[in-house]
């Protein structure tokens, strides 16, 4: 059963995903190729736009996970406040089952949209070695030299992540992953707490943000897994690399278990207490 959901819940997706990835490409492509020929030019007035270009790029690092989880196909929202979405709560499943295929097919959705957008951000990093590299030398992974061509900076990026750091990035994916699911399914469980309590068609929004809000600042305060400890004290007992991971990791596991719990009491809700 959880083929056939899966296959139906990617059939509904596809073409919106499709669209937004297009929309995605054409706008870190553009400002890729701006950014190559700043560096090839080294224009002044080139670099500064390139990089106005970068930071756009980077702002959507963090736009396309929020686009994910408001309006992606995880979302919950069409079934517990649409027109028709009592149809689906009628199907003769698993609401657990409905959920899962809901949110797997939403986490592909995310991995679809970021893997080309770090990619075409990777293409950028040049511009802003160039234009950075004597202020925050001393801060950089690896050296720079202004004087490297185009392709050469880009080598030189792509050896120190996958050949130097390949353990580390495969964590961070992981990480990446698993922090997603995670507030996929915070998100979904405020959503249901609020069909299933206040019972209304028309959500209030801003008292469902209210409620992603403490779930998500619960899990930071109460708890620590035996994991926490003082930043400074991680990068003294370890390398930086060591230390961020370990922090990293720390706040990672910490959401997981809490997502975990949200996705079951999602389910839970959605069985039991919401009505059709």
């Amino acid at each position: 059963m959880m083929q056939a959901t899966l296959k139906q819940e990617w059939k509904a997706s596809r073409l919106r995903i499709l669209y937004t990835s297009a929309v995605i490409a054409m706008v870190l492509l553009g400002a890729a190729l701006i950014n190559f020929i700043a560096y090839q030019t080294r224009s002044d007035h080139l670099s500064l736009f390139g990089m106005a270009m970068y930071f756009i790029g980077f702002c959507c690092m963090g736009i396309i996970p929020l686009y994910a989880l408001v309006r992606g196909s995880g979302n919950m929202q069409p079934i517990l406040f649409g027109d028709t979405g009592w149809l689906a709560l009628l199907v003769p499943e698993r609401s657990y089952v409905q959920l899962g295929a809901r949110q797997l097919v939403n986490l592909a959705e995310y991995v679809i949209y970021m893997l080309p957008a770090l990619l075409y951000l990777s293409f950028m990093a040049p511009t802003a070695g160039l234009l950075f590299h004597g202020a925050f030398s001393q801060y950089m992974p690896f050296p720079v030299n202004p004087g490297m061509s185009y392709v050469e900076s880009i080598k030189q990026l792509y050896r120190f992540v996958f050949a130097e750091h390949f353990l580390e990035l495969v964590q961070f994916g992981a990480m990446g992953v698993i922090s997603f699911a995670s507030w996929q399914a915070m998100f979904n469980f405020a959503m249901a707490l609020y069909s299933a309590f206040i019972r209304t068609k028309k959500p209030n929004m801003f008292l469902i943000v209210v409620i992603i809000f403490f779930l998500f600042y619960f899990p930071m305060r109460i708890g620590t897994l035996g994991f926490d400890t003082d930043v400074s004290d991680m990068v003294r007992d370890s390398s930086f690399y060591g230390a961020v991971l370990r922090y990293s990791w720390n706040h990672t596991l910490r959401y997981a278990i809490f997502g975990a719990v949200y996705f079951l009491a999602t389910g839970w809700l959605m069985e039991h207490k919401i009505e059709v």
